[in-house]
């Protein structure tokens, strides 16, 4: 970097020590100015001037009792002097909570203020940028407060300390306009005319009288002005980098204002900071007691400062204790999004360099907590009616419609909760829940060892029982590995015939025959009591339709595995004869199967699971693409049978599809949409609800599971894992978003079991995390945490010892050294052939970000299997994850 005059020396000088903090051995201080610098020094020279020379490089030069450091404009020597010194010991240099203190400091802080020991607590709104929607956030905020319900008395004092910009100053009616302002606060109490307490007790006492009373005289409003009128700005002698400066206490600002607070009663101070890296606003900035909001949009320049901004009071921070780190977490406010915005680049990149540029605690060299953000991100609309508020009671009044004001009610609601006596509501044998829990979902993790005659009823199921109540089913129902088609599967071989199903899906008195279910094809892993379900409804089947005594289900699998070793099998007739082989060998199409089924008054649905085991290389044995493309074409030749009497369910993998349909595959899948086994962030929540009422924990019921709201789901699975990944005033993430990010694939896609298996270890971990803090759920954050790296590492066991795609990742990963093992990482670094990436990338296991370029770092794995296939979380991925899944889900749900 070139030194262009002595303050570049300077600031080279600072930042070598920590802003004139530590210093080499032998070194007392440094001391520069314009026409040269005092290093005073007690010992070691030579390794002093060594140690110039390091830092300066080529341009210090060394005489014989002074050194000079070579300036680039002019060439001149700008000296350095030496003066030795009979004291040995530094002298200790105040920190301010200035920018220009902090952008050299190394982040060893320990001198932070003490804590307020009550109300009212301070919350600031800041940008780096103006025109971002700073002030309106704050009004926001305000009015949201304001509002909050079942409270008695509620005061606030709203602080304009935009000293070059003023915001809510212009927004006073001249009945509520004081006779003091900012500016004059800050001259009282740099200069007090008699003391600091005489003072602060005139500024309470002159703004009682212009107080606003909102909607009666509970709700009450007090606002101190930046100024009077534009002239006191222009001649501001006292400023708050003043007050900052004092050596017995850098932080006296805020602890005046929260005295002015307490003179007045309120409950909670706003402060309107000025944008930029001003030192108007510095020492409220820094302040770890006040609540930061910072606000920006997604544009670029604007990211790029408030990035700055965030790096800089992380650095500070550092070194804070817990309390006072979850007290102080900053909030970043996202304005003027369109939806067109939050598609764009730009979105994705905002979210990116914002959450890189404060990281959370947790996240570690080794992966850690990376679904946790340093930050808490809330996002709001453009919105160009609040372009022109013209006054604070306007203000309140109109932005009670801004998309902001939900994220500010439920604030407002946790500052007045903070207010009240502390009364936890405890969960009796909270201990046992977590067993029960444990042991509902063992059972039902896996459908192939689950009895039970109760299922979920989803809107998948619910379209197939009403697209198919006046005609037999002829779907394919398409979902991933653990998307629950096993389990609905068996609950259709349970009922046996098409009513009785119809009937467990909610559908009375349908208007279509009766057909019988018969199992046709059967997954290979099936056991125990589920394997005789499949067995009775078979045997059942053949006795209600009349069976052919020279064939059994058997005969089916030899049939394929027949075929499968002739590479010139005709598979559409092969099918065609195995819907008919178990009951009548005399037909040969479809059409007489169909007839004799009518002369006889039967009417039968075939279901098919299993697939995947009878097909299990498709990706090397063109003729088991061929099999299986034929079996997916069954429905186009049923559909041309007049008077139907055969109907058709099979459960096909979602990756099976783009395998083997080799045209309009997105035709093929749109066709049978409405059946998809998707899980959705409703579905999710339902799910949870559900197992709860299954576990008998929680108060829940099955039966309520498809009937509540998602806000009603949402608030009683509160009493599962609590509000919050924290207490619920804490700026932690919400429990079930944080979940359902941990769970589902960066392209939001989640797995019926998966749910399952997390609630499973999470309630499993209790027995060694419970503590006494988290009386109010079953399961602690601590718990929830370190369920992910489990259900990881059992999800990928499981799915590569039945995916194809998944065993030759892990044969290609132990081939390569664990240093590659990265997320996100390139083709060069873990060279994945061509079709096997786009089988993982179907199967949700890896991610494609198609914003970076070709030879970029920029395949990802969700959190869902990163662990599990031994991969680490490099520190600059995690910022992008978070930032993927806000821009590919539309926003995280909840």
């Amino acid at each position: 970097m070139a030194l262009l005059t002595w303050l570049d020396v300077e600031r080279t000088f600072k930042r070598e020590t920590d802003n004139f903090n530590t210093f080499r051995d032998g070194i007392l201080s440094i001391r520069s100015y314009s026409d040269g610098t005092e290093i005073e020094y007690s010992t070691n020279l030579p390794a002093i001037v060594e140690w110039l020379r390091e830092i300066f490089g080529h341009v210090y030069q060394a005489h014989e009792l002074y050194g000079e450091v070579m300036l680039t404009i002019g060439d001149c020597g700008y000296p350095i002097q030496f003066i030795e010194s009979t004291v040995t010991i530094q002298a200790k240099r105040h920190r301010y909570p200035l920018w220009q203190e902090q952008t050299y400091a190394n982040g060893q802080i320990t001198d932070y203020p003490r804590n307020f020991e009550a109300i009212p607590t301070i919350s600031a709104f800041h940008s780096f940028k103006g025109g971002v929607g700073r002030t309106t956030s704050l009004m926001t905020y305000a009015s949201a407060l304001l509002s909050v319900e079942n409270s008695e008395q509620t005061r606030i004092l709203l602080v304009d300390a935009d000293l070059e910009a003023p915001g809510i100053s212009f927004w006073l009616d001249p009945q509520n306009k004081p006779t003091v302002s900012f500016v004059h606060f800050l001259e009282a109490m740099h200069y007090p005319p008699k003391d600091t307490d005489t003072s602060l007790d005139y500024f309470a006492a002159e703004l009682r009288k212009s107080s606003l009373n909102i909607e009666g005289v509970n709700r009450e409003v007090f606002v101190l002005p930046a100024a009077l009128d534009l002239a006191e700005i222009m001649d501001m002698p006292v400023q708050p980098e003043h007050i900052a400066r004092s050596l017995d206490n850098p932080w006296l600002l805020t602890d005046y204002l929260y005295e002015l607070g307490k003179r007045l009663k309120v409950e909670k101070i706003l402060i309107d900071l000025r944008a930029g890296l001003s030192e108007l606003s510095s020492p409220l900035l820094f302040d770890p007691r006040i609540e930061h909001f910072f606000v920006t949009t997604v544009a670029p320049q604007s990211v790029i400062g408030m990035s700055e901004i965030l790096k800089t009071i992380n650095k500070f921070q550092r070194n804070i204790n817990s309390t006072q780190y979850n007290q102080s977490k900053p909030s970043i406010i996202l304005n003027f999004l369109t939806p067109l915005l939050r598609q764009s680049p730009d979105y994705a990149k905002a979210l990116q360099d914002l959450n890189a540029a404060f990281p959370s605690p947790d996240c570690d060299e080794d992966g850690g907590d990376v679904l946790t953000p340093g930050i808490e991100f809330i996002e709001a609309e453009f919105d160009p009616s609040f372009m022109s508020v013209r006054s604070v009671r306007q203000a309140l009044e109109l932005l009670r419609g801004s998309s902001l004001y939900p994220y500010a009610a439920e604030w407002a609601r946790a500052v007045k909760d903070q207010e009240r006596p502390i009364v936890d509501t405890v969960l009796s044998q909270e201990q046992d829940d977590a067993v029960k829990l444990q042991q509902i979902c063992e059972r039902f993790q896996f459908a192939e060892n689950n009895s039970s005659d109760e299922m979920l009823v989803t809107d998948p199921l619910r379209n197939l029982a009403k697209y198919f109540s006046s005609s037999l089913p002829n779907a394919i129902s398409i979902g991933a590995k653990g998307a629950g088609k096993t389990f609905t599967y068996l609950q259709l071989c349970r009922k046996a015939d098409w009513h009785s199903f119809l009937a467990q899906l909610g559908i009375e008195d349908p208007q279509v025959d009766n057909g019988t279910i018969f199992p046709l094809l059967r997954p290979s892993n099936l056991d125990g009591e589920s394997l005789g379900i499949v067995q009775r409804t078979e045997e059942s089947a053949k006795l209600s339709i009349g069976s052919n005594p020279d064939t059994s289900s058997g005969n089916l699998r030899e049939l394929i595995n027949t075929a499968l070793r002739d590479s010139t099998t005709d598979w559409e007739r092969l099918w065609v004869q195995a819907l008919f082989l178990n009951f009548n060998n005399e037909c040969s199409t479809l059409g007489e199967f169909n007839n004799w089924l009518a002369t006889n008054n039967k009417s039968i649905v075939f279901v098919i699971d299993g697939i995947e085991d009878t097909f299990d290389s498709l990706d090397s044995d063109e003729n088991q693409k061929n099999a299986v493309r034929a079996l997916l074409q069954l429905p186009n030749q049923l559909n041309d049978i007049s008077n139907r009497r055969i109907g058709l369910v099979a459960f096909v993998r979602a990756d099976y599809i783009n395998a083997t349909i080799r045209q309009n595959v997105g035709q093929f899948i749109s066709r049978f949409q409405a059946f998809q086994l998707v899980w959705s962030s409703e579905t999710f929540l339902r799910l949870a609800y559900w197992i709860c009422g299954k576990a008998n924990i929680i108060g829940a019921t099955p039966e309520d599971a498809d009937k509540l709201s998602s806000a009603q789901l949402l608030s009683k699975l509160e009493l599962l894992w609590g509000k919050k990944m924290g207490n619920n005033s804490s700026k932690e993430a919400l429990t079930a978003r944080w979940v359902f990010a941990a769970l589902c694939d960066l392209n939001g896609r989640l797995q019926a079991r998966d749910i399952v298996r997390f609630l499973k270890f999470a309630s499993q971990n209790m027995s060694s995390t419970r503590g006494d803090t988290w009386k109010d759920r079953v399961l602690a954050p601590e718990a929830i945490r370190k369920s992910l790296a489990d259900c990881s590492i059992e999800k990928v066991e499981e799915a590569t010892s039945e995916v194809a795609a998944l065993r030759k990742l892990q044969t290609l990963l132990g081939t390569l050294n664990s240093d590659v093992k990265k997320s996100p990482f390139s083709v060069e670094s873990i060279p994945i052939p061509i079709d096997l990436l786009s089988s993982l990338r179907e199967l949700g296991v890896i991610y494609e970000d198609t914003d970076q370029g070709n030879d970029a770092e920029r395949f990802y794995l969700p959190e869902i299997y990163r662990t599990g296939l031994g991969f680490r979380s490099a520190i600059g991925g995690r910022p992008r994850i978070q930032a993927l899944l806000k821009r590919n889900l539309g926003g995280m749900p909840f």
